[in-house]
């Protein structure tokens, strides 16, 4: 997606939040605790929302950053993801020095919305600019993944 389109959604999503909340472009940009003319360009899709007010939205209202920005998932944080981490952390592997830093990274991007945002933009980042790297590492996985799957010859059915 390019950056004017995700701008122009961004802003939309932030209209959605507003008008429910009866607030105007001035009450809205006070609560967030910046000035009248910046929220209104990053309504209007002019200009991108900076860090520390989309963690402002995030934190005072329950909006999730993942359907703010990457539009997915629900508009509001349900806090109710702790379940969610536990499975997540189950299918690592266990691998004993990294497991609780794992661990300790899920839950902090389930209760900091702007970490989990730096984190995903990141990751995404990562990955554009490291294609090829990151085709053939899961490519590998993938491989090892279908030899473990596969039965041998000499596998007894009971």
């Amino acid at each position: 997606m390019d950056k004017k389109k995700l701008l122009k959604q961004i802003g939309q999503k932030l209209q959605e939040i507003r008008q429910p909340l009866n607030h105007s472009h001035s009450a809205m940009a006070d609560s967030i605790g910046i000035n009248r003319s910046s929220y209104f360009r990053y309504e209007n899709g002019e200009t991108t929302p900076q860090v520390t007010s989309l963690y402002k939205l995030g934190s005072k209202y329950g909006i999730s950053l993942d359907w703010l920005i990457m539009d997915r998932g629900p508009m509001y944080c349900n806090g109710k993801e702790s379940g969610r981490t536990k499975e997540v952390i189950q299918k690592i592997p266990h691998i004993p020095e990294t497991s609780r830093q794992v661990s300790e990274l899920l839950e902090h991007m389930e209760r900091i919305p702007l970490l989990r945002y730096e984190i995903l933009a990141h990751f995404y980042s990562f990955k554009e600019d490291r294609k090829e790297v990151v085709e053939t590492a899961m490519k590998k996985k993938g491989k090892t993944q279908e030899a473990v799957r596969k039965p041998r010859v000499n596998d007894k059915k009971f």
